[in-house]
């Protein structure tokens, strides 16, 4: 009985590759720019109707096959003599069609060690071309093309014809490998033997040329379909733009755009994605403002991936006011915006509110939402934060973040607390602003950047000399002399006498 595995001993090469010095009858007229031609030598082509199983379609298992497909799931060892149990349970396999339709089963079912399983097992019968093609998808799938070649070859020693959508699936997965040669290869076979390639077989090696940069033979091949009897579809046009993105060539991405737009065809949100992912690389996210109005006029609707590339570009370039109408669009439309775009957008608007005043109170919602998605906000956006709560006189929320901040882990830098203690004494709030001075000095900060003079005046005022004379002290241990010095104060029993003088440095060390 013949096994239906192929074994690495025997699996034929699938190419017998040498130069040729003469070129290839071009399909469709169509000039490619492969590495090296290829050449093979092939048995007579058996066409028979057994070749029509089609492999590229995702429909759901046949019911025939459901149970024997469970039940080898289902098992627990997965060996072959429990798969073969189950096959002969179930009525074994009359033809190599019933052997077909529960491998391709499997295949679509992504079981794929079982149908490798199934495929080393012996029956009573031959592979046909279908057998063959589904090999061909599974190593495919299982992102094996070098295998997958090497069975095609088999698949044409024996005279089966593959469909031109078993060479594409193969052809795609070198390309999306970055072997552009060995899709070269394939599409050459395709030519000796008659197999006209269809458009989405060009859209595989046009999506590969980009892939690996080069989109001069990209754009030419594009233009050599457009001479041929082939029509370029909207995945053409795609991956040629998209190749031209990322060389940072967007213009002549947008001129393809446009001229698909001729064609009649109908750009979808993948197309224009490609471009809003242009224009963020080259830093013109403004262009895609003006992309995003295009879009929309076209009835194109902008889905999650094209407002967070568009948010993503203007944060990254400043644009922050234009960002803000962004972020608020995508509140509108329910589209989530993640925890490191709502840092940026949150450290943008509060140095940006330094300027623009009214920019504030939307600072304030962006970290209040951030807040209530418990979304962690990163060191640097909480102090900006505070900064803008202090710029907007929102003291109470000041003084919570800065005490979050501390609790959480951070270490807020010094210029961080001296601005709370003079937002706080400006505010005539001198009893908070210790507080902070406390917490200043019990998290190990350097106290030389706060704003002892202002301290010791506000003291001085509200009537706690000595609480100002313990601050200048400290002032001058940390070498700041300030400008303003605390009061004289004699004790009068337990009573406090202040004649109204100030204290010299020489007197603050006889007084203490």
């Amino acid at each position: 009985m013949p096994s239906l595995i192929i074994s690495p001993s025997q699996q034929h090469s699938l190419f017998s590759i040498s130069p040729l010095i003469s070129t290839v009858q071009p399909l469709l007229n169509i000039t490619l720019k492969p590495l090296h031609r290829t050449h093979i030598d092939f048995a007579p082509i058996k066409t028979q109707s057994s070749c029509s199983l089609h492999l590229d379609n995702k429909g759901t298992v046949n019911s025939q096959w459901q149970d024997i497909l469970e039940a080898i799931k289902a098992s627990s060892t997965l060996q072959n003599l429990e798969i073969s149990r189950i096959i002969e349970q179930n009525g074994g396999f009359k033809t190599i069609s019933d052997f077909n339709h529960l491998l391709i089963s499997l295949v679509l079912a992504d079981e794929f060690e079982l149908a490798l399983k199934l495929s080393s097992l012996s029956y009573a019968l031959a592979p046909d071309g279908n057998t063959y093609s589904i090999w061909v998808s599974l190593y495919c799938k299982k992102n094996d093309p070098e295998t997958a070649k090497s069975i095609l070859g088999n698949m044409l020693k024996d005279g089966f014809q593959p469909k031109v959508a078993t060479f594409t699936t193969l052809i795609n997965t070198f390309c999306k490998g970055g072997k552009l040669q060995k899709a070269y290869e394939v599409f050459e076979v395709m030519g000796q033997i008659g197999c006209e390639p269809t458009i989405y077989t060009y859209n595989c090696l046009l999506k590969g040329l980009c892939f690996v940069g080069r989109v001069e033979e990209a754009y030419e091949l594009l233009l050599n379909i457009k001479k041929s009897n082939k029509k370029p579809d909207l995945y053409t046009y795609t991956a040629v733009m998209d190749g031209f993105c990322k060389v940072g060539r967007s213009n002549e991405a947008l001129e393809l755009l446009e001229e698909a737009l001729e064609m009649g065809l109908i750009p979808n949100v993948v197309t224009y994605n490609t471009l809003f992912n242009g224009y963020f690389k080259e830093g013109r996210p403004l262009d895609g403002i003006k992309l995003l109005k295009k879009m929309k006029k076209q009835n194109c609707v902008p889905d999650h991936i094209t407002y967070s590339t568009l948010l993503h570009g203007l944060l990254k370039w400043g644009k922050i006011r234009a960002a803000l109408k962004i972020y608020k669009e995508m509140l509108n439309l329910d589209f989530e915006v993640d925890r490191r775009m709502m840092n940026s957008l949150l450290r943008g608007l509060c140095r940006q509110s330094r300027k623009e005043k009214e920019l504030l109170k939307d600072a304030y919602q962006v970290f209040e939402r951030m807040q209530s998605r418990r979304l962690v906000v990163d060191p640097v956006g909480y102090e900006l934060v505070i900064e803008a709560f202090c710029s907007g006189k929102e003291l109470d929320k000041a003084l919570e973040s800065l005490h979050e901040v501390v609790r959480i882990g951070y270490s807020p830098k010094a210029f961080t607390f001296s601005n709370v203690i003079r937002v706080l004494c400006l505010e005539g709030k001198v009893d908070k602003a210790l507080l902070v001075f406390i917490l200043m000095l019990k998290v190990g900060k350097s106290t030389s950047s706060v704003p002892f003079s202002l301290l010791i005046n506000e003291l001085n005022q509200q009537g706690k000399p000595l609480t100002a004379c313990y601050l200048y002290g400290v002032a001058l241990k940390s070498g700041v002399v300030p400008r303003n010095k605390p009061e004289v104060v004699y004790m009068r029993g337990n009573e406090v006498f202040n004649p109204g003088s100030v204290l010299t440095p020489l007197s603050l060390c006889a007084f203490s």
